[in-house]
């Protein structure tokens, strides 16, 4: 439940929790508080959690001004990884490397690590060509 991991766990991210677009004060919560989902738009079509990519909320979410970023949740299982992930995505909702390049810097600094490799990590995206 998302809206009990914010008020008990004082939560910063949240892996899936894509079924809060079915609340919208709650979206507006997660947009006002800047918590990130951990969107894994695969997994979610190939468990039928949504029948399509098409039906899937990610947008929804990321035009409400949810923070997100995007994940595999299990590669070898769903056979995926980021590349088909971003190609669905681009495919299927227009998004270009801008895009891209908003949800990665959602996802650097979303990690859980030390500010000296978040420093790293975002100099290495903003000085590489997507």
């Amino acid at each position: 439940e998302v809206r009990a991991a914010i008020q008990h766990l004082g939560v910063s991210r949240i892996g899936h929790g894509v079924r809060a677009i079915e609340d919208p004060a709650l979206v507006a919560e997660l947009a006002e508080k800047g918590i990130v989902l951990e969107v894994c738009p695969g997994s979610n079509v190939a468990l039928g959690v949504y029948p399509t990519l098409a039906d899937h909320p990610v947008k929804a979410l990321r035009d409400a001004g949810v923070a997100i970023t995007i994940s595999t949740d299990d590669p070898p299982f769903f056979h995926t990884d980021m590349t088909q992930e971003f190609t669905a995505l681009a495919d299927t909702f227009g998004w270009g490397d801008d895009d891209f390049r908003a949800l990665n810097t959602t996802a650097i600094k979303a990690a859980f690590c030390d500010e000296k490799t978040r420093a790293r990590i975002a100099d290495k995206l903003e000085n590489t060509d997507v």
